[in-house]
Order: structure tokens, then sequence, then C-alpha cells
């Protein structure tokens, strides 16, 4: 799921609250979508756990499915799931990871059904769409860093086959995308390498040795 999709989510419980009357076509309208995109929408909510109640064309909202912590209703969740989504604004990449584990921990608390669900909306709307970048690679370049493990990348568009070896340092954002800062081993410089150009990760049994200086910045 993307950003934006997750938006009209939330604006579609938002303008359902505010006008229950108002029949699906004009909700629709509003949102600069196709009728048959507002079911869509609706049923995706309803997988969710919101119930609706339909009477004479017209919408409410009978339940917002509420999260066990705080009785937090889920539409929040979903808003934090946005709203997450945008902290890379703060350019500090610790900010975001500490929402970003908070956010699971909330949903691991759910029961497994809807758990399934939320956690590939974090994945689509915070980290596909977001930081630009695989699910799979995220948590395996984090991995990296948290380890201080050399790593073995495939970038898309390379030759097949071919491999760059990595001393990975920390993850920072760059133009709202998240980027590695990295050692490449055999060209014997440090850079950075946007995670969204990364196709493959393989972890050796090496960790990073403690580069001085400056060398190779």
């Amino acid at each position: 799921m993307q950003s934006h999709r997750l938006a009209r989510l939330l604006q579609i419980i938002v303008e359902v609250r505010a006008q229950p009357d108002n029949p699906p076509d004009r909700i629709a309208k509003a949102f600069g979508i196709s009728t048959r995109q507002f079911y869509y929408d609706r049923d995706q909510l309803a997988q969710m756990g919101f119930r609706f109640s339909r009477e004479k064309g017209r919408f409410t909202i009978l339940r917002d499915p509420v999260v066990t912590i705080g009785n937090l209703p889920l539409s929040e969740l979903l808003a934090l799931v946005l709203a997450t989504r945008h902290l890379f604004a703060t350019r500090d990449f610790s900010v975001v990871r500490r929402a970003l584990t908070g956010l699971y921990n909330i949903i691991d608390r759910l029961p497994e059904s809807r758990k399934q669900l939320l956690r590939s909306v974090i994945q689509g709307v915070i980290i596909n769409d977001g930081f630009g970048c695989r699910p799979d690679v995220f948590e395996d370049i984090v991995r990296a860093v948290d380890e201080k493990r050399r790593i073995l990348v495939h970038f898309r568009r390379a030759a097949t086959g071919s491999r760059t070896a990595l001393d990975p340092f920390a993850l920072c954002f760059k133009k709202s995308k998240l980027f590695l800062d990295a050692y490449a081993v055999e060209r014997k410089r440090r850079r950075q390498y946007r995670l969204g150009t990364i196709d493959k990760i393989v972890f050796t049994p090496f960790y990073r040795p403690e580069y001085s200086g400056k060398e190779g910045t």
C-alpha cells in the first residue's frame, strides 16, 4: 500500500464520520476517484476490521477497531503510520527507526490476522513508498549496520554475478530517500548508496574494521 492510498483511506474515514448521509458517488467525487474505487477502498477498510452500515445507498461507520494498547482506535494507528512516513524530514534516521519500532511493538500485540495486514501496510507505506526500497533489503541493511557486518551487495542493472563488498557505517536520508553510508572495500573509498538501487544482500563472516581518519571519504 502506498502513502497516498493510506491517506485516502484515512480521509474516507473522516468524511464518512463527518457526513454519514453522503452517498458513495458523492464521496468518490470528493476524492477524485471512481465509485468502483470507493467500494474497493471500503472493502480494504473492512478487511482491517472497520464495520459499515449501508441504508438507502448511504454509509456510516459502526465500528472503528480498537488497538489493545491504550484503547487506540485503528484509524489513529493508521494515522501514526502515515505520520512516520513523513519523518524523513528530520533527516535523522534514528528518529524514524524509533517510531517504526514503536509501531511494530503495537502491531505485535494484535490478533494474527490483523497483525499481518498492518505489517504489510507499514512495509508498503513507510519502507517501500517512503524510503524507496524493498522491505527485505531494508531489514538486511539495518542488521548489517547494527552488527557492523561486511556485506556483499548486488545492485540493480549491475552485471550478472557482480557484487560489491561494503563495510556499513550508518543509514541517512537524502532528498527523502534512504541511503547507506559505507566503505567500498575494493575501491578503498567511502560513499553513500541509495537503498532503492540495491537488489540483494549477502552477509559475510567478516566484521567492519575500524577505519582511521577520513580515509577514502
